[in-house]
């Protein structure tokens, strides 16, 4: 029984539209399992939602697997308001109706249940979560066409279950158009990490990390009141993720000390009606909770958009998708909400920077190149601090400019040495930070490091007489000519050879630049050889 008498209609945005049409073009080119990678407020659930809508007007059974058994009716309440009335495939679930053409499933009851009617689409949501009875499922129903939704596609071993990716929207595009809101990035006091035990993934230990992050709760604490004054006028909704249970009672404790009710939702709690509690009263325009401290929960799934603060207290080594689920909890929109906060205790944002950056601007390439990064453990590096911030007042600094536009610091020239105070510093994600050009470079095309790559290795494809291996060689010379301090992102070199079949670059602004590139890279040859 549909409990909305009015449903709305789907209206999809023009990004939305354009991924549907993507999607429906990769059916047609025989790509059965496809992922639709997109961001916090995309609006992926709409999307199902829209061609789940038109496959049941064609007759057909569709599945949306959810990833946890909590999400089967908060999903089917979205589907209600679109006029779409499933069957809820869950213990004693009074809405369990086998004959219904649409069914939500939690992947675990899909493990358990033996399902008759399958299904002509399966549409899996979180697909990065990656378990045996969905993946069994697929293969099972190998005439089903397949649609996975996530905005964090990093999981290993991705690339041998799905068989193409569709970026819905980046992350910049959204904010481009008012879909997400910015976050200003503040690199605060954080742990150190060094001799700090790993587990067999690599991360930190959770406790060790819980233990060394104990030493600094109090600058957690102070910087938040003093942040959350400056840009809001005093304390925000905000949400701490943490690394241990033990750490987040500490935290808890000494927000309590300072005035303010933090409460703690770990993953050690058993009680989900009390969390949900918790989780109701936060969420209330005057609630009484300030925060949330968030131990290995909330990560996803929890979209409370009046949230206008975050706090990083747990460091990764190598969870690149941890981080970006993470402060994709700040940036939903909401009224009067002009900006996300983000108080970084954890140096994640610093060791995530430039892969950051990337993502925001390009999506994902490949789904090895998503697992790959990660995979990769990645250090802290003071020089990303010290070009991308003000020394003084933290304040963000755009690309190349010698003086904070906030409080008039100006950065000290080579060889200057200049002492000043402060622990608190601004972080800039643009891509124009993390792909900086040599001195001297200044062609609008170097903007589009993406578009450099590419024009290179049309470039020197059509000077090797197409081989391809050493024009990736060449291209990447006058690559690292032109940005000589940024790395190379992984998934470009491998998606060279599928960028050298593109003649689009030919003759371009980024055709000549590298032509000036390799001519000056010849005329440095020429005169260390005449030397």
């Amino acid at each position: 029984m549909n409990l909305f008498s009015d449903p709305k209609p789907i209206e999809l945005r023009p990004y939305q539209a354009d991924a549907d049409q993507k999607l429906r073009d990769g059916i047609r080119d025989g790509a059965r399992r496809q992922i639709l990678v997109a961001p916090t407020a995309f609006g992926k659930t709409e999307c199902a939602a829209h061609i789940i809508q038109q496959s049941l007007e064609k007759g057909a059974r569709s599945w949306f697997v959810v990833d946890r058994g909590t999400l089967v009716n908060q999903t089917s309440r979205r589907f209600y308001q679109y006029g779409i009335d499933p069957s809820l495939i869950q213990a004693d679930n009074p809405y369990y109706d086998p004959s219904n053409p649409v069914q939500i499933i939690s992947a675990q009851t899909l493990a358990r249940r033996k399902i008759r009617e399958l299904p002509d689409l399966i549409v899996v949501d979180e697909a990065h979560c990656q378990y045996a009875s969905t993946l069994e499922a697929i293969e099972k129903v190998e005439k089903a066409k397949v649609i996975g939704l996530t905005a964090t596609p990093f999981t290993a071993g991705m690339a041998d279950h799905w068989d193409d990716v569709v970026n819905g929207a980046t992350v910049n595009q959204l904010l481009d158009m008012g879909f997400l809101t910015p976050l200003k990035i503040k690199a605060c006091v954080a742990p150190d990490m060094t001799g700090v035990k790993t587990r067999f993934t690599g991360e930190y230990e959770d406790e060790e990390a819980g233990a060394r992050g104990i030493t600094i709760i109090g600058d957690v604490v102070q910087t938040w009141v003093e942040q959350t004054r400056l840009h809001f006028g005093g304390p925000a909704k905000t949400i701490v993720f943490s690394p241990s249970v033990k750490h987040g009672e500490e935290l808890c404790r000494q927000f309590a000390d300072a005035g303010y009710n933090f409460q703690q939702i770990s993953y050690l709690e058993k009680d989900q009606d009390a969390r949900q509690a918790v989780i109701d009263e936060f969420e209330k325009d005057d609630s009484a909770i300030d925060g949330l401290v968030s131990c290995a929960v909330l990560t996803k799934g929890f979209d409370n958009p009046k949230v206008k603060c975050g706090i990083s207290c747990r460091p990764y080594r190598k969870s690149f998708s941890s981080h970006i689920q993470e402060m994709g909890r700040v940036m939903r929109i909401a009224p009067g909400k002009e900006f996300g906060l983000w108080l970084d205790h954890s140096a994640n944002v610093i060791r995530f920077a430039d892969d950051t950056a990337w993502l925001f601007e390009n999506g994902v390439s490949t789904l090895s190149d998503a697992a790959r990064r990660d995979r990769e453990v990645r250090e802290v590096k003071e020089q990303v601090k010290k070009e991308r911030f003000c020394g003084d007042c933290g304040m963000q600094m755009s690309a190349g400019s010698m003086t904070c536009s906030s409080c008039g610091w100006e950065r000290p020239q080579r060889g200057e040495i200049r002492i000043v105070e402060g622990e608190v510093q601004d972080f800039d994600l643009s891509m124009g930070n993390a792909f900086q050009p040599r001195k001297g470079l200044r062609a609008e095309c170097l903007n589009n490091p993406r578009a450099v790559w590419a024009a290179g290795v049309s470039y020197w494809l059509d000077r090797t007489h197409g081989d391809i291996e050493k024009s990736t060689k060449c291209a990447y010379r006058a690559w690292k000519g032109i940005y000589p301090d940024s790395k190379l992102p992984s998934g470009l070199w491998d998606a060279a050879a599928q960028m050298a079949t593109d003649r689009q670059w030919m003759f371009t602004p980024e055709w000549s630049l590298i032509d000036r590139e390799v001519k000056r890279g010849w005329k440095q040859a020429r005169r260390k050889k005449a030397a």
